[in-house]
């Protein structure tokens, strides 16, 4: 068997490869860093650790993650942006 790939609301968030008769969770978004290196006996075992800890917050799931402009699951009122330019002056230049 090959990898598989987890979806959370259809965005994929990690996935289980073979790990001798088991499989493990690699994550690739930070809403599931927790269930990294986790082994289950079965893909939809992580499955529905996934599922379980993405919805924990009150029975809804969490938002999905933003870019430009939109507001960050955190509800922080800062927007996740690509490149986010940094403000130099010519004294930090030398």
């Amino acid at each position: 068997m090959q990898k598989q790939v987890i979806e959370f609301n259809g965005e994929p968030v990690g996935a289980v490869v073979p790990d001798g008769d088991r499989f493990r969770f690699i994550a690739v978004k930070y809403g599931v860093w927790s269930l990294d290196g986790r082994l289950f006996s079965l893909p939809i075992e992580a499955k529905q650790a996934v599922t379980k800890l993405l919805t924990k917050s009150g029975g809804r799931a969490m938002p999905s993650a933003g870019l430009s402009g939109e507001r960050s699951p955190s509800g922080s009122r800062f927007g996740w942006e690509v490149a986010s330019p940094v403000p130099v002056s010519e004294e930090t230049l030398g």
